[in-house]
């Protein structure tokens, strides 16, 4: 999948230091605890709860428990991939210089514009859901206008410095785990059930109005609802520069990230199926985690909670906007934008440490995507996760056969490098997982758009490869070197 450059031209090492020293470098002052709150921030795990695991309960019913368990050992898996990937390249970019620095230029190009479209459009799905959240407290919230106050709120705030960023996602990040708590708390001690009742996956039959049994197809769907449920620890590695002793804090950073995820999302699910009064009704719900949460706690908690939620929205469109801006800084410092572009959005102010012009760009994006209508949004962003985790597991499969044979854009591993445990099986189940989702993409043609978005777009990566990166030397900075590692500045958490 990968391209080389042109044989006359000799691979150099890439020195990130000297790549900022023009414009500035990122500060290097979070710790593991800073980066995991930012990461958690992203994910969102609450907004998750309510959202995509309300659907899952109204579509798998009781499959949500071995669809969620089944998904969070796939991420962890996949988590894996990510913890040495940056452990050998602690870099600003997230997924796109992982896969850029392991590769190719060629994959990394098409993962970049995995990044720079979908990114931004979600932010503009969640800030388009924020209205109906603050709804409760505030009526006549128009959602449109919404969310261009949230998405400008949110990227102004993402361009103060990062331990800044840090504690604000961190105050907003406590709320909303306080609400999984409770919702977790509100099922244990009213349990309805045994947990041996969750072992046979039942589903709502909207024929008889009663439980039927969940079919395996339905169950591989609710496994694939989970891992997008869980999705974002991956986003420790957009800010591996500005976390101190990078190779060893990001590979921690990216699974704790996963761990407390899959438990923060995991244990409220399966208190609620536990706790709920009669399943026949929760799964039949339109809207089943608030219907429980309005059942055991009374209305005015309810309200209390879901301004929670859209708490945690916002606070998600904040670390989002961070990652954004650094995927975008990272491929302006890199040369793979023309000159003019890169110039302006590889600076870092020397006030903040903070990528300010990338940061803004893509908040613009974000705001440009809002009047895009709401379902070609979704189809957007649908398929792009699963083509993400590819290259991911991919690049996990590859970098250590680079290793082994020495070529010029293999990195070697240090001393203080993350290894995987039981390499090479978490990047080979994490690579079959991601074919039986492609297969049911596949066999299902209400996701054919999806798909067919997400595959155009990664032909658009390979296209800008092919017609300008493969055409320049700069293209060199894209393949595998020497990258910095400096400590310096404070810690925080």
């Amino acid at each position: 999948m990968s391209a080389r450059p042109a044989q006359h031209a000799t691979p150099v090492p890439l020195d990130t230091a000297a790549m900022t020293t023009t414009g500035g470098q990122l500060s290097r002052s979070l710790g593991v605890g800073g980066n995991v709150l930012i990461t958690l921030s992203g994910i969102s795990p609450a907004s998750s709860v309510f959202i995509l695991g309300g659907a899952a309960l109204a579509g798998y019913g009781t499959g949500v428990f071995w669809g969620f368990l089944l998904a969070g050992v796939i991420s962890i898996l996949i988590a894996f991939c990510y913890a040495e990937l940056a452990s050998r390249h602690p870099i600003a970019g997230g997924d796109y210089s992982l896969v850029s620095r392991v590769l190719g230029p060629a994959a990394g190009s098409a993962v970049f514009f995995i990044g720079l479209v979908s990114l931004p459009l979600i932010i503009a799905i969640f800030a388009l859901g924020v209205a109906d959240y603050l709804g409760v407290a505030i009526a006549g919230l128009d959602p449109l206008w919404t969310a261009l106050v949230v998405i400008v709120l949110a990227t102004v705030t993402a361009c103060f410095n990062i331990r800044t960023n840090a504690w604000v996602t961190g105050a907003f990040l406590f709320v909303e785990m306080a609400a999984l708590a409770l919702l977790a708390v509100l099922g244990l001690i009213h349990i309805e059930r045994p947990v041996s009742a969750l072992f046979d996956p039942q589903a709502l039959d909207l024929a008889t109005g009663g439980l039927a049994p969940l079919g395996i197809a339905g169950l591989v769907l609710a496994v694939t609802q989970g891992i997008f449920s869980y999705n974002g620890y991956g986003g420790a590695v957009y800010f591996a520069e500005e976390t101190k002793n990078a190779k060893r804090a990001i590979a921690k950073a990216v699974l704790w990230s996963a761990i407390i995820t899959v438990l923060a999302e995991l244990i409220p699910l399966t208190a609620i199926l536990l706790g709920a009064s009669s399943l026949e009704e929760l799964f039949g719900a339109d809207l089943p985690v608030e219907t429980f949460l309005s059942g055991r706690a009374g209305e005015t908690v309810t309200v209390i909670v879901l301004i929670a939620i859209a708490l945690a929205i916002v606070n998600a469109i904040i670390a989002i906007a961070l990652q954004s801006g650094r995927l975008l800084f990272a491929a302006a410092r890199d040369r793979a934008l023309p000159q003019r572009i890169a110039a302006p959005l590889a600076t870092v102010s020397p006030r903040t440490r903070m990528p300010i012009a990338a940061t803004i760009v893509m908040g613009v994006i974000a705001l440009a995507a809002c009047f895009i209508p709401f379902d070609v949004l979704l189809n957007a962003t649908g398929s792009t996760l699963a083509f993400s985790y590819g290259f991911i597991a991919l690049a996990a499969l590859v970098v250590r056969r680079q290793t082994s044979r020495g070529d010029g854009v293999g990195h070697a591993a240090s001393a203080d490098s993350y290894r995987m445990p039981l390499w090479p099986a978490p990047p080979v189940l994490s690579l079959v997982a991601i074919a039986t989702i492609f297969v049911i993409g596949i066999l299902d043609p209400a996701q054919w758009l999806s798909l067919g978005i997400a595959i155009g777009i990664i032909g658009a990566g390979f296209a800008y490869f092919s017609l300008y990166l493969r055409r320049s030397p700069a293209t060199l900075h894209l393949l595998a070197g020497d990258d910095d590692d400096d400590e310096d500045d404070e810690e925080i958490a």
